[in-house]
């Protein structure tokens, strides 16, 4: 092609991306935002501008907001500055570190997630900054990613937070780290697993396909269990079964041909039936039918004798394999049950239930229009009406359509069905905050709703439907609703409720909101002149939210009692121990180390030992570690005893 062919190619593809952006709407608008700061001044979620390194957001945005990824079930109690240091950013980390407004969003997750990605400056500048530590997560995290500097670091630098695991170092062989293996060999940390439930680093390198750390175990005359060739048969690596049938005596178990069978290896389980003796079980063919694999499924009925069961077109139905059902109707050694037809509704396969009605005669139950209208599946609920009327359904049908948000599937039951529904159905769709479902029920229908109906929406933050159910219907609530939305966190709600409903907590208000770390109500309480007492720190340090124990230090005069001590010991949040004894003169009781050790918290045992010698001495610590079985915190006390010189000797 000559230079201008490919000039005019080039401006073809520009002209080609040019027209696709245009043309794709929410790709334009984010583009466009950018124009002028738009994005800028929209943008709120500061645990992502922190984890992207985006420091200028972070100065500048006027909305950007922290803790909307905490409600993640991934991230509990994350907080903004551990973001910044899982994506590799120093300098927001020290921004963050100094600024602040931010000081207190870190946890111990800082450290974890910096070692994972292998982070070690960052990991070093946390170590010399910051109080929180950090936990074993983040030793298994730099060996399962191959970081063994990082590890090594930890490991002479934050032994007190981090311990060697044996499941640590059967991750890094699952996950083929070899020279994360070889340096815990060479340095003493492995031990030889032992005994009946023991997992095997090999088992778990074979499973993933690691020759070499496979090879390199071997060698090292680590042992294994049948598990390691029924891992590889299932994750269909021929190669490591024949080595381990060559190189090892475990053998396999039924599993790995019923496994190799789940999951369509098929050149696995002609190689076990040709050199090995263990066989499979009619899970086999189950797995199989089920997974789709016909030609798994034929070779196993042609040359094996152990067969299927009625599963086996039972679970081709509900995937919708309809070759694997033909097949098996006209070959296989069994039928099947009514479970073909109800899982096929449920997935919404109609040409599926056309074909079972008409081919076979287990016909269905009331599951099949009752798992249709839970998926919103109109068309299988029109079918099932119109050919299989003497099936039904339950009051389940309008239930889950309600729950699920599927109006149109709760329309048609309603229209063409007598079973009806139960309360659970206006309950459920409030809970799930569904407000067009909920008020089309109470158009409609007679059940009503029970007080769960505004306990769970109010729980769930779906504040539209609190005030419609306010407005619109009588059975209120529960006398504790106001407790359910404290440890919720849901704040509009709560100053709804305040401005519109009588019922109040039922102990303490602020004392929730602070048990379960939420700064913002805390403070709004505190605003509408709630009243406090020392449960209130007591419990922020139970849990171990720092950011709530220092502003009621600053803002409350409540102050805490000595089980705040007591409870962050027991619940291992060293950081808080240091806060309260920095800031605070309760100190903790006597039962603070016991609390600790009989809770497996090492760390905080030591840290009361070290900073609380007289509620916690060493020979008490000594004591307690025996009786609950911490031999190395005794190891420790010994050592600790040794360094203490009687004063008479001084």
């Amino acid at each position: 092609m000559t230079c201008e062919g490919k000039k005019s190619k080039l401006h073809q593809c520009c002209i080609s991306v040019m027209v696709d952006v245009l043309c794709n709407a929410p790709l334009f608008e984010l583009i466009q935002a950018f124009n002028e700061g738009t994005a800028l001044k929209s943008w709120t979620a500061g645990e992502i501008a922190a984890e992207l390194g985006y420091l200028y957001v972070l100065q500048h945005a006027p909305h950007v907001r922290f803790g909307g990824r905490t409600s993640e079930d991934v991230y509990p109690r994350a907080k903004a500055m551990d973001f910044a240091a899982k994506g590799g950013h120093i300098v927001v980390v020290d921004w963050m570190n100094s600024n602040p407004r931010y000081r207190s969003e870190c946890t111990t997750n800082a450290i974890d997630w910096a070692s994972s990605a292998g982070h070690l400056d960052i990991v070093q500048w946390l170590d010399a900054n910051r109080s929180e530590g950090c936990t074993s997560a983040a030793l298994h995290g730099a060996a399962v990613s191959g970081h063994v500097d990082l590890m090594s670091w930890l490991l002479d630098h934050r032994s007190d937070d981090v311990e060697f695991s044996m499941g640590t170092f059967y991750d890094a062989a699952e996950h083929g780290q070899l020279r994360v293996v070889q340096w815990f060999v060479s340095h003493g940390y492995y031990q030889r697993p032992d005994g009946l439930n023991a997992e095997y680093p090999l088992d778990g390198a074979a499973k993933n396909n690691h020759m070499a750390t496979v090879e390199w175990l071997h060698a090292q005359g680590d042992d294994a269990s049948r598990g390691a060739m029924d891992l590889a048969a299932e994750n269909g690596h021929l190669a490591m079964v024949q080595w381990l049938h060559a190189h090892r005596r475990e053998g396999c178990s039924i599993d790995a041909m019923n496994w190799a069978a789940n999951c369509g290896h098929l050149d696995v389980i002609q190689w076990l039936h040709a050199h090995r003796t263990e066989g499979c079980t009619t899970n086999a063919v189950d797995f199989a039918a089920e997974n789709g694999f016909l030609t798994t499924v034929q070779w196993l009925l042609h040359h094996r004798t152990e067969g299927c069961t009625t599963q086996a077109m039972d679970l081709a139905a509900k995937n919708n394999h309809m070759d694997v059902v033909q097949w098996l109707h006209h070959h296989g050694p069994v039928g099947c049950t009514t479970a073909a037809m109800d899982g096929a509704a449920k997935g919404g396969h109609v040409g599926m239930l056309q074909w079972l009605h008409t081919h076979r005669h287990e016909g269905c139950s009331t599951n099949a229009m009752d798992f249709a209208a839970k998926k919103g599946h109109l068309d299988v609920l029109e079918w099932l009406h119109a050919h299989v009327p003497a099936a039904g359904c339950t009051t389940d049908a309008m239930d889950f359509a309600a729950q699920y948000n599927r109006l149109e599937a709760l329309q048609w039951l309603h229209q063409h069905r007598q079973e009806g529904c139960t309360a659970d159905a206006m309950t459920f769709a409030a809970e799930y905050g569904h407000l067009r479902i909920v008020k089309w029920l109470h158009d409609h229908r007679p059940e009503g709703c029970t007080v769960d109906a505004m306990d769970w929406s109010a729980k769930n933050g779906h504040l539209d439907v609190v005030e419609w159910l306010h407005l619109n219907r009588t059975e209120g609530c529960s006398p504790d609703v106001v407790d359910t939305v404290l440890r919720a966190g849901q704040l509009p709600v709560l100053q709804w409720w305040y401005a519109h409903r009588p019922e109040r907590s039922t102990s303490n208000a602020m004392a929730i909101a602070a048990e379960n770390g939420h700064l913002d109500m805390v403070q709004w309480l505190h605003n509408v002149g709630e009243t406090c007492t020392t449960k209130a720190m007591d419990l922020a340090a139970e849990n171990g939210h720092l950011d709530v124990i220092e502003w009621l230090h600053v803002h409350r005069d409540e102050g805490c009692s000595r089980e705040a001590m007591d409870l962050a010991a027991e619940n291992g949040h060293v950081h808080v121990l240091q806060w309260l004894q920095d800031h605070r003169t309760e100190g903790c009781t006597r039962e603070a180390l016991e609390l600790a050790i009989a809770e497996g918290q090492v760390k905080a045992a030591r840290w009361l030992v070290t900073h609380q010698p007289s509620k916690a001495s060493v020979a008490k610590c000594m004591a307690f570690a025996k009786m609950y079985g911490f031999e190395d915190l005794r190891d420790w006390c010994v050592k600790v005893k040794g360094q203490r010189k009687p004063l008479n000797s001084r």
